[in-house]
């Protein structure tokens, strides 16, 4: 069986599916002080995104930038709420080659740029019980801890 990298025990961020970034940001930011990044635009995924960091977790807002993305279906379907983990990938290329060898459903295969200019991927939630887990690459010099 295979056990990931070593990153791969470590949480990059939660996601947060919502119809306004700015609103959500403007409500978690007079509940507990939390600051958020400007809102990035990732037209390749159909979404934008804002983080706010909270030590060396990160909250991401995410919203669809349209009617049809996979997103705003998403939040048609479930409402607003958790959308996925990012978990720390020390080599995703390498991570995605060993899960897909097990079999494991992966929505791609390849690594994708993501917010921050880091690399993705997914994991089907049907392999995590509902779960959507992203693997997240950091960028190079990058803070990287023992876990």
């Amino acid at each position: 069986m295979y056990k990931g990298s070593e990153r791969m025990n470590q949480i990059d961020h939660i996601a947060i599916a919502v119809f306004s970034i700015q609103k959500t940001a403007r409500t978690f930011s007079n509940l507990f002080n939390w600051e958020f990044s400007d809102i990035e635009v990732l037209p390749n995924q159909g979404v934008k995104v804002s983080f706010a960091s909270l030590g060396d977790l990160h909250i991401e807002l995410i919203e669809p930038m349209s009617d049809h993305s996979t997103l705003h279906t998403f939040l048609i379907k479930r409402g607003e709420g958790l959308h996925h983990i990012a978990l720390k990938s020390g080599d995703i290329q390498a991570d995605l080659s060993q899960l897909d060898e097990l079999g494991v459903q992966l929505i791609q295969k390849g690594a994708q740029n993501g917010a921050n200019g880091k690399r993705i991927a997914f994991i089907s939630p049907k392999e995590t019980s509902g779960v959507l887990i992203e693997l997240c690459e950091p960028l190079k010099g990058e803070k990287q801890e023992d876990a």
